[in-house]
């Protein structure tokens, strides 16, 4: 199934997501710079060097099953870092036009191997990007996921609202199922109008309708850790569009919004048998992040620039994934959400006790700030 973009109403109206692979992979590194392009969190700095890394070993990407079978294809984009061992760490996502590619992505970066990159004969730490394609037809760029289509009323909206050129989703993530709604096993939909701006960002966003606040929450933090290629007109003029974005919350996971199986047991081993959760202390080793995709400042709260904070308490099942972020506290709710939406995509070395792997639990404060320029934050687990 292709996810379809609709646009909707004369202001502001807006997108309805249905989730819907041979493997292509674009295996050279961009050692030249780890360009920022329009994530602040891609904007790293690389350490100079004379002699750029060269791999030795590259591990293929595993398509994802259901993506396979319903021949979707994808592109992922990920921001790593070439130790000094030659080693790659602290892997995530800077561009994705489908979550479900991410991991696999992520997976194969982490397991390369290189010869490190030299300055004056030294060996130096190197940031790079690595685009992945997951591509049926062999080539080096994904089919489109995405249709979007002009709304019956296009041509009466407001001249700045009226593209040519669809905007199209660069980096996508899926809602936060809220906890508390697992664990009542409650279903339930959500739809969010939302504008993109000549930038590609999102510049506003409105709960249309929630079958619970937290849904509607958790939408609107998803939605702003997207961004788009600039809506156009013909002659190449950015402007804004207007789109909206339907999601089905189903606590069996047939839904718009991924429950996985590891969440599942974790749910399970919660309701019948908690002890089963390894405290952190009683771990082998501390916990290593391996992935952690900075949260967005909220748009809501963007204007008026106060700093933020929230706890998030989540779990990490025996794979190093991030499962059931739950909010602790928040100086605001979209701080709270926030929060929770970055968490989710986060990544650890597999936690083990006594040598084998476990799921346990974790406590991480984010503070928020907002800059002179642009809205960011700083996570500090």
């Amino acid at each position: 199934m292709i996810g379809q973009i609709k646009e909707s109403g004369p202001i502001p109206t807006f997108m309805v997501l249905k989730i819907l692979l041979l493997l292509s992979i674009l295996a050279t590194v961009n050692l030249a710079s780890a360009a920022p392009g329009q994530d602040k969190a891609a904007e790293v700095p690389e350490p100079p060097y004379d002699v750029p890394p060269k791999p030795l070993k590259r591990v293929d990407p595993v398509y994802p099953y259901n993506q396979a079978r319903a021949a979707v294809e994808g592109a992922v984009t990920v921001l790593l870092e070439i130790t000094t061992e030659g080693q790659v760490r602290n892997v995530y996502v800077v561009k994705s036009n489908n979550p479900a590619f991410e991991r696999p992505a992520i997976d194969a970066v982490r397991a390369w191997k290189f010869t490190p990159g030299l300055k004056d004969g030294h060996p130096v730490n190197v940031t790079a990007q690595q685009k992945i394609v997951f591509s049926m037809r062999g080539s080096d760029q994904a089919g489109g996921f995405w249709r979007i289509a002009k709304g019956k009323n296009h041509s009466s909206l407001p001249p700045k609202l009226r593209w040519d050129e669809a905007p199209q989703p660069a980096r996508t993530a899926f809602p936060v199922y809220p906890l508390a709604a697992l664990e009542g096993k409650v279903d339930g939909r959500t739809l969010i109008n939302f504008i993109v701006g000549p930038t590609g960002r999102v510049v506003e966003a409105k709960v249309i309708q929630a079958t619970t606040p937290e849904m509607g929450l958790a939408s609107l933090a998803m939605i702003e850790a997207w961004y788009f290629t600039p809506p156009k007109k013909k002659d190449g003029t950015p402007v804004f569009a207007a789109l909206s974005l339907e999601h089905e919350f189903k606590v069996s996971g047939e839904g718009d919004v991924p429950v996985t199986f590891s969440a599942r047991d974790i749910l399970m081993i919660l309701k019948n048998h908690p002890e089963k959760i390894i405290a952190a202390t009683e771990l082998d080793q501390p916990l290593k992040p391996i992935s952690q995709r900075p949260p967005i400042y909220p748009l809501a709260l963007s204007k008026a620039g106060p700093r933020g904070s929230a706890v998030i308490e989540f779990f990490i099942d025996s794979e190093g994934d991030a499962q059931l972020p739950k909010i602790v506290s928040g100086s605001a709710p979209e701080f709270g959400y926030a929060a929770a939406q970055a968490v989710a995509a986060w990544r650890f070395e597999p936690p083990k006790k006594k040598g084998k792997p476990v799921t346990t639990q974790a406590r991480v404060p984010i503070e928020f700030k907002v800059e002179p320029a642009n809205a960011t934050v700083e996570a500090k687990p």
